[in-house]
């Protein structure tokens, strides 16, 4: 039970190139499957899942696993336990500066966790210089399999208003994941409306003392770089802070824009919900509770058959604000959201972005904009200065 267990690699890992991460995968299996790791887990009360064998011409281990242990079937949801057809505890290395914020979720009750589309953390178990979260096993790919209709697509834009990044949230229900794409049960699932989704990863995530007034929060333009995928343009411009509230809101947005924003034809309000998450004008964009409520509120005026429609595919991946959302709506309605639709990109934007593609000017604009505004927030003014000296 007290045998030391040794991370034998360093966390996180600087990826340079296709073969490293080869190596740094394969060294990271190696370390999950070896019997030293089994048994220690194993003293903890948790067996962990066993690989599938490797291809003979791979060129690494099978990234697979499946449970060790048997289980039903079939076991139907039951928060914060998912559908599922096995089941075994998952872990996963987290960086050390998570684990404030998962401490902090272990001694919330499941009540709130649910309420806030967080995945409880069950139990966290240290070792030297890391330490491992122990949570609920959810399913990944919540994409999987592609939504039917346009009801499929509210459904999960509805839960995902909660969330922040697709790639952080998993659903409750999981399987086989060969079986992803044409899972027949999930699909049952999503179609019933009995599906969840939750957060779980949140290594570049901050926790902000409960009285900080969030309309004037701010954090430095540097952890907007923070994360890999799908940001808003909120300081390509060479903002020096950015507001984290308005940006999670616009990172969705971007998400839903780059899924669903070919839809607006069929689903019109997606022209003025992507546009209220995603506007440049900060201020006015929307905050998470503002955009589900719109959603809600648009979606109890259509009918059943209209969110019948065939889901399709886009053809094309256009950049977010450059897709016009509205060119094909009735002009009555263009007109009864015009206070959303967001104008094209201004020349002033435009020639700022092509500046702060420089690597060279990246931390020189936003220096030279932070001056400007305190200069202009408090002017020189010789007389007083002058009167003073006197």
């Amino acid at each position: 039970m007290n045998a030391e267990l040794t991370i034998p690699f360093p966390f996180p890992a600087v990826v340079e190139d296709d073969n490293l991460n080869v190596d740094i995968l394969t060294e990271r299996y190696a370390f999950w499957d070896s019997p030293a790791t089994f048994q220690w887990f194993e003293a903890r009360g948790y067996t962990l899942y066993k690989r599938m064998p490797t291809e003979e011409y791979a060129l690494m281990p099978n990234n697979y696993t499946v449970p060790r242990l048997p289980s039903e079937p079939f076991v139907r949801a039951e928060y914060p336990y998912p559908y599922h057809e096995n089941y075994s505890a998952f872990s996963k290395d987290y960086i050390r500066y998570e684990l404030r914020i998962l401490q902090f979720l272990r001694h919330q009750n499941l009540e709130t966790l649910k309420e806030h589309c967080l995945i409880p953390i069950l139990d966290i178990l240290p070792v030297k210089g890391f330490s491992f979260a122990v949570m609920p096993r959810w399913g990944s790919s919540i994409y999987n399999p592609a939504p039917n209709t346009l009801r499929d697509v509210v459904a999960i834009i509805h839960s995902m208003l909660k969330d922040i990044c697709l790639r952080n949230v998993l659903v409750n229900h999981f399987s086989n994941d060969h079986a992803g794409p044409v899972n027949p049960t999930r699909e049952k699932l999503r179609c019933a409306d009995q599906l969840s989704y939750a957060i779980f990863d949140f290594d570049v995530s901050i926790m902000v003392p409960p009285e900080v007034e969030k309309s004037e929060f701010r954090l430095p333009y540097k952890m907007s770089w923070c994360g890999s995928y799908n940001h808003p343009f909120d300081t390509v411009q060479g903002e020096f802070d950015y507001d984290p509230f308005a940006y999670d809101v616009g990172t969705m947005g971007r998400e839903f824009c780059q899924e669903y924003q070919h839809l607006s034809a069929s689903l019109p309000l997606l022209a003025p919900l992507l546009d209220g998450m995603t506007t440049r004008n900060i201020s006015r964009r929307f905050t998470a509770e503002q955009a589900l409520q719109f959603l809600e509120t648009e979606l109890g005026q259509l009918s059943d058959k209209h969110l019948e429609q065939e889901f399709f595919e886009a053809t094309d991946v256009i950049e977010y604000d450059k897709y016009d959302r509205w060119h094909q709506l009735p002009s009555n309605f263009v007109q009864k959201w015009a206070v959303y639709k967001e104008p094209p990109l201004p020349a002033t934007t435009r020639f700022l972005r092509w500046l702060y593609s420089f690597e060279s000017l990246v931390h020189v604009i936003p220096f030279v904009r932070r001056a400007a505004f305190h200069i202009w927030r408090f002017p020189y003014r010789p007389s007083s200065a002058i009167r003073l000296r006197h």
